[in-house]
This record gives structure tokens, C-alpha cells and sequence, in this order.
């Protein structure tokens, strides 16, 4: 299989680009930078520039599959520039890469974009959020995002290709990530919860993440997947796991809700929200999980 991936270069991207390799499928890049550009027998970069909405078409060429992932990252204040730089790169991109499957020739059949779980609304209690089941209401930024992302992603099955979203949860890896940031307070005996410690917290480990984009794109599976592992837990114990696996105790009231607000301003949504997600529907295409507990993906990523 030859695909095209978009944020190549980024945690996720990077990562599924070397399993991708490794398994034998050629893959096409996209990359800003004329210096980023590689050639290889299965591994070859072309340019695009989604300010001034510019792409080499080329990057088409025998591509069966396209793996959508870039958009700059929403960890960062959300200034009004900042929103429009995080929703402008993952809508603007989206429609790049439609406007150069309307306007050339191409054998693609098949489209996977990202998202995020921060599309659903808190729960608390209760059963799991399932991908068909619980309609997007979130009431903040990080959600208009999400759904805006989603749905200028549908736009690809007006030209006939499958398509394929998957809502990635808290990305656990041993560098980058929303780990390495929950890691630094611990490792230094100021670890503690947020909030009020009991928001449910949707994680998983990005070799799982990046399997479940190559079984998608394998299987040639359709509709929307939540990327989170089975068993999702809450934040204070989540940190005190961190603690355990760290031998550092995490002793530490938490974090009151208005000193993460003070702190991060509106983006501590990303942090106070409560995602209870399920998994059920990935497991059901008979994806088996590798790293299904926190703490074996937690001795995995922080040893």
C-alpha cells in the first residue's frame, strides 16, 4: 500500500510513519520545508503550503490511502490569533488536500483524518461515550474545533473515497505528549490532581494510536473510532500512578479549578474536562490493544 501522510514529522505522524515502513507500505509526505524533503524507495517528500493554499500534486501519485494528522497543536493560550492559527491549519489543510483530489488524477480510495474526544461533552458517571450514540455538544473551544474538523472532512466521501475519523484521547509516549508534561511536577515531588480530581481522563499509548490508524487503513474500515485505550480512569489517581511508577509520592492537594483557569486561561478546558470514552467500537473490528492497563503503558513509557 503506498499512502500520503500529513504531520508526518509530528508525535503521532512520526511514529505511525515508522510502523507503516516497517510493515512494508510506501509512503508520500507532506512538508513546508524544501529542506525536510527526503527521496527514498519508500520514503518520499513534497511541498505544500496551506497559507497560500499550494500543493505538489504529485504526492498523489499511486497513493491509495491519505492519513490526515497536521494541525498546530492547542496546547498554547487560545489568544484570538491563536484560534484562528489552530482552527485555519486543520481546516484550510482539509480542504487543500480536497481541492487537489477534485483537480487532478488519482487512484486514492480511501481518506483518514484526526480529531479529538474533546468533541464530547463532560460526562461524569455513567456509561462511556460511543462514537454514534452521543451527539457533539461540548460547549468549548477545543469541541467547535473538533466538529468544524469533522466536518469539513466528510466533504471526502462527496468524491467517492471512503473516509475515516478517529478521535484521539490523551497520547501517552515516552517523549512529547501530555505524559512527559504530567511527568516533570512529579519527577520533582510537586505532582498533584486538577480541579477536583475526578474527571475521567481518556488516555492511550501511542503505539496502540498509531496501530489503530494502520488497521483503519488496512482493513479499510469507515466511520468514526474513538483512539483511547479500554479503560480510562480519573485524574488523581491517573498522577498518583505516574507517582507509583516514578517512585515519587503524589501528596499534594490538588490544583483548584480556579488557579488552573488563572493559569491557562480558557485552554484549561483541555485539562478540566471529564471524557469518559469508549473503546468498544475499535475493539469490535478486532483490534487488540498492546498496552490496555495505565500502568504497564506508564512502565513502558517512563522507564
Amino acid at each position: 500500500m503506498k499512502l500520503l501522510i500529513t504531520g508526518a514529522t509530528g508525535l503521532v505522524g512520526s511514529k505511525l510513519t515508522d510502523v507503516l515502513r516497517s510493515a512494508g507500505h510506501q509512503i508520500h509526505y507532506l512538508t513546508t520545508r524544501e529542506s525536510a524533503i527526503e527521496t527514498e524507495a519508500d520514503f518520499k517528500g513534497f511541498l505544500w503550503d496551506v497559507r497560500s493554499m499550494s500543493i505538489d500534486a504529485a504526492c498523489l501519485e499511486g497513493v491509495d490511502t491519505i492519513i490526515h494528522l497536521a494541525g498546530e497543536s492547542v496546547f498554547q493560550r487560545w489568544t484570538d490569533e491563536a484560534k484562528e492559527r489552530i482552527m485555519s491549519s486543520r481546516i484550510n489543510s482539509t480542504q487543500l488536500l480536497i481541492n487537489a483530489l477534485a483537480d487532478n488524477d488519482h487512484q486514492v480510495k480511501h481518506a483518514i483524518t484526526a480529531s479529538a474526544i474533546g468533541i464530547y461533552p463532560d460526562v461524569w458517571e455513567g456509561q462511556p461515550l460511543k462514537e454514534n450514540e452521543v451527539p457533539p455538544t461540548a460547549d468549548n473551544f477545543l469541541a467547535e474545533v473538533c466538529i468544524a474538523w469533522e466536518n469539513i472532512g466528510m466533504q471526502l466521501k462527496e468524491l467517492g473515497l471512503k473516509h475515516s475519523i478517529v478521535r484521539i484521547g490523551i497520547v501517552l509516549a515516552a517523549q512529547g505528549g501530555a505524559l512527559e508534561q504530567m511527568a516533570k511536577p512529579v519527577k520533582l515531588y510537586a505532582g498533584a490532581g486538577f480541579g477536583n480530581g475526578k474527571m475521567w481522563q481518556s488516555w492511550v499509548a501511542i503505539d496502540d494510536l498509531v496501530r489503530i490508524f494502520k488497521h483503519i487503513a488496512e482493513e479499510q474500515l469507515e466511520g468514526v473510532y474513538n483512539g483511547v485505550a479500554p479503560n480510562p480512569v480519573r485524574n488523581r489517581p491517573l498522577m498518583e500512578t505516574i507517582g507509583e511508577v516514578l517512585d515519587k509520592p503524589v501528596f499534594l492537594p490538588n490544583v483548584p479549578e480556579f488557579m488552573m483557569k488563572l493559569m491557562l486561561g480558557e485552554m484549561s478546558a483541555t485539562v478540566l474536562s471529564s471524557q469518559y470514552v469508549s473503546s468498544e467500537k475499535i475493539e469490535q473490528s478486532e483490534y487488540v490493544f498492546q498496552l490496555p492497563e495505565l500502568k504497564e503503558a506508564l512502565k513502558e513509557y517512563l522507564k
